[in-house]
This record gives C-alpha cells, sequence and structure tokens, in this order.
C-alpha cells in the first residue's frame, strides 16, 4: 500500500508541474498562460494583478487595475521590455526593465508609476547561455555553472559539516508535539546554552546540497545548502538568545527559461539571500561574482550563517535598545562547486542526478519509522527570558522550505 502511495503522489507531482520539451525545443509548462508582463500592487508579486501585452497603458488603466502610484513588483517575459513612467502621459522620469523585478524599491520606483509602455526586445545577452534542452546532464551542469562562492567568517566558530557527519551524534525520535520523527541529540543538553563538542562542525566533511526546481513563468530554480550542526544566535545585554541544534541555510539563483530563434536558453535573473526571517533578493547584475564565473559570491553570518550579498556588519532588526545584527567576513572560502551534491526536487518527490546519490534525509516521511527524514532537524526549544527561547526549536530541512515546495517563491 505504502508503494502504491508514493507512485501516487510522484504522478501527482508530475501532473502538477508537466513540463514538455518539444522537438524544436521550446520550454513550456502547463500551468503557464501566455503574457507579456505581469504588475503587482505589493511586493514579492503579490496583491492585486494585471496582466499586459505589447502596447501603451496610462493612468487610468492603472487606476482601474492595481492604482495609480501602486506599482511594486512585476514578471517581464523574456523578449519584453517595460518602460514606466513617474507622470501620466508617458512623461517624467522612467526606468525601463527586460526581467523580472521582485520590489521597485530596489529601483526607487516603488509606488510612483503613472503609465507603462511595453514593447518587444531581443533577449539573448551575454549573461544567457545556450541548452539542449532541460536533460539531466544539462540541469547537473547548470547546478554546477552557478554554484556559489560562500565566504565563512574570520571568526566564524561553528563550521558547515555534511549531514551524515553529523548524525552520528544525533538520535531521531517521535515527536509526540510535531506529530512526526525528528532529531535531537545523543547526549542531552544541560542546559539551553550548553555547547557539545561537535557543534563546532566539521568542515573537511562538509557538502553542498544543490536542487534544482521547476517554477512558474518558465523559472528554474538553482538552490544551494549549507549545513551546520549549530547556530549561534546572539548575545542582547549579556543574554544568550536564539540558539538552535542545526542549521540549514541556503542561497537560490533563479533562471529563465526561453527559446529565441530556434535556441534554447537559460538567463540568469535574479538571486536569493536569506537571513533569520527576512531576505534580500538581488537582481544579477547587482551580486558580485568569482572574477570571469557565474559563481555568486554570498557570505555566511559569522556564528548565526544568514545569508548577505556583501561583507560587513547588518542590522535586520533596530529594536532601539539594541540591535540584532549579522557580521560577515572573508575567513574561508567555501567553493560549494568542489563539494556538490546535485538533486531535482518536485514537491514531495525527489531525486538524484549526475554522480549524486539520493539520500532519505531530504524525503517528507516524517510518520516513517524506517525513514531517515526529520521533520525537525535539532532539540525542542528550551530557557526562555522575556519571552524569547535561548535555544529554539531545531529548523526544518530544505524539503521543509518553500524554495523548494512553492511553485512561486525563491526563499
Amino acid at each position: 500500500m505504502k508503494k502504491k502511495v508514493t507512485v501516487l503522489l510522484l504522478c501527482l507531482s508530475m501532473l502538477i508541474y508537466t513540463v514538455i520539451t518539444t522537438s524544436d525545443n521550446s520550454f513550456v509548462y502547463a500551468d503557464s498562460d501566455d503574457y507579456a508582463v505581469i504588475i503587482y500592487s505589493d511586493a514579492d508579486w503579490e496583491g492585486d494583478s494585471l496582466k499586459l501585452s505589447v502596447g501603451s497603458y496610462d493612468v487610468s488603466t492603472l487606476t482601474s487595475s492595481i492604482g495609480n502610484d501602486a506599482l511594486s513588483s512585476l514578471r517581464v517575459a523574456p523578449g519584453y521590455q517595460v518602460t514606466l513612467y513617474k507622470n501620466s502621459g508617458y512623461s517624467g522620469s522612467s526606468i525601463t526593465v527586460t526581467q523580472d523585478v521582485y520590489d521597485l524599491t530596489n529601483h526607487s520606483f516603488n509606488d510612483m508609476v503613472s503609465s507603462i509602455v511595453i514593447s518587444e526586445c531581443n533577449p539573448v545577452d551575454d549573461t544567457c547561455i545556450a541548452i539542449d534542452g532541460i536533460t539531466d546532464e544539462t540541469m547537473v551542469s547548470l547546478l554546477y555553472e552557478f554554484a556559489p562562492r560562500i565566504w565563512l567568517a574570520s571568526d566564524e566558530e561553528y563550521y558547515p559539516s555534511s549531514v551524515e557527519w553529523a548524525l552520528q551524534y544525533m538520535t531521531r525520535y517521535y515527536d509526540e508535539d510535531e506529530c512526526a520523527y525528528c532529531y535531537k541529540t545523543t547526549e542531552t543538553l544541560s542546559s539551553a546554552t550548553s555547547k557539545l563538542s561537535y557543534f563546532y562542525g566539521n568542515l573537511e566533511s562538509s557538502r553542498c546540497y544543490s536542487f534544482y526546481v521547476i517554477k512558474d513563468y518558465n523559472n528554474i530554480d538553482l538552490s544551494y545548502w549549507q549545513y551546520c550542526p549549530y547556530n549561534y544566535g546572539k548575545k542582547v545585554l549579556g543574554q544568550e538568545f536564539g540558539n538552535h541544534v542545526s542549521d540549514w541555510e541556503h542561497v537560490t539563483v533563479r533562471l529563465a527559461v526561453f527559446t529565441y530563434d530556434g535556441q534554447m536558453y537559460v538567463k540568469p535573473t535574479l538571486v536569493c539571500f536569506p537571513y533569520h526571517s527576512y531576505v534580500d533578493t538581488l537582481e544579477w547584475s547587482e551580486v558580485s561574482k568569482v572574477s570571469g564565473t557565474n559563481h555568486v559570491i554570498a557570505y555566511s553570518a559569522s556564528k548565526s550563517h544568514g545569508m548577505w550579498a556583501t561583507a560587513g556588519t547588518h542590522t535586520y532588526y533596530n529594536a532601539g535598545i539594541f540591535k540584532l545584527q549579522d557580521v560577515c567576513s572573508e575567513g574561508t572560502a567555501w567553493d560549494t562547486w568542489e563539494i556538490l551534491e546535485t538533486y531535482q526536487y518536485l514537491y514531495w518527490w525527489g531525486r538524484a542526478i549526475g554522480d549524486s546519490t539520493w539520500t532519505g534525509y531530504f524525503e517528507m516521511e516524517y510518520q516513517n519509522e524506517s525513514s531517515l527524514c526529520g521533520y525537525r532537524w535539532g532539540n525542542q526549544a528550551s530557557g526562555s527570558l522575556f519571552g524569547q527561547d535561548i535555544l529554539a526549536t531545531g529548523p526544518r530541512g530544505p524539503e521543509g522550505h518553500s524554495a523548494l515546495y512553492d511553485s512561486l517563491v525563491l526563499r
């Protein structure tokens, strides 16, 4: 019975995201409508929306749909360019974009658009890579092509490891609160701030777990995951907060897929850097790369491992009397293409591609006693001060993050 259910889930997954590669190498999603541009009233492609084709759209069109001075994000299919004007009648300051924009705040144009002109353009530029189709061989090549260099901080103490290395110090058990199997330390923690020797990681064993994921609107996301046995939170007024056993962090590169003049291409458009409960999504042109390559450069925050696009001190929460900050620096270069494992993930189903071997750690069989997966990768929360956990509950694995299972989301 279990085998039949697994097969049914696999079939359902494939139906939800059917990819059709036709004889002329065009790339079509079964759930994708024809469109040139979709405009949204909110960032992150949320809020009121309107699909637009080639043409000119003055303030009256915007007012009757998402509103005047309300445009915050937009999707742009390859082969189109969009000129946004601050004033009606296609006048005033303007910008022209040729790809998806996650948040117009980054262009200093958020909630400032009163008219729009959409026209066709050649989508092929020097960032595009010609491919022969969406095959395992192609996707392995692309995962290596865009694999990031992640700078571990110069004062890092809690280094990455492989999952296999860390699990020798962990026990899988049934968590009654989660109604699922989870992982916790085999050795009992004597306090919420206890530090076991394996928490400091094992860089020599570390691996980068990479996934390609088919997304809406002819996009493919390449998602690169770092596992660390421990996350050190922050110290506020002399007290540690937000520590947790196990830490999964990632960087995602989004590729647009299109066919032009009979040739299929992928084009990098966006890069996602999540940190804690936040995320920075930058356009490809804004992101640093290893010289002469497509290897994105990311910075893993000291001891807490949030991913950032630049070095330095980053404030992500300001409470007035204290700030929560991540500090990033160029300590150890973690070149993920040298330690890459390559997979495809499609909702509940994942598989290895290339030379990698699929591991049960990334499955969703959380109620299966014989599985290796964990709904949570760390001990339950313990210790509290001012309503904040000192030791927070362990995180979900990659398969539990929207970056892999959500049809739209990057992080």
